[in-house]
């Protein structure tokens, strides 16, 4: 398991606020790992829809991966598949 530095931290919490549309606070990162960043952004996405970012992030990526199932239901409420697959292509 690699070690993040507080540099990176800082612009890897910037990017998820960036593309998940939320503040992240400061003390909800501290433990910065793929699997507890999934189970936060599903608790605090859970009403909430994709931006246009996040939308042309999972179109993208659904085309990559050749999983046309994440750019299903775009104008509905954040998916966890779908919150797990920008999670993890950030933390690659």
């Amino acid at each position: 398991m690699r070690t993040i530095g507080s540099l990176e931290t800082v612009e890897m919490v910037m990017f998820f606020e960036e593309i998940f549309a939320i503040d992240i606070p400061e003390g909800d990162n501290e433990h910065l790992g793929p699997a507890e960043m999934i189970d936060w952004l599903e608790l605090h996405l859970s009403n909430q829809r994709p931006n246009k970012q996040a939308q042309a992030s999972l179109k993208k990526l659904a085309r990559n991966q050749q999983r046309p199932e994440l750019a299903n239901g775009l104008n509905e409420t954040w998916r966890r598949e779908q919150i797990a697959v920008i999670v993890r292509e950030i933390f690659r």
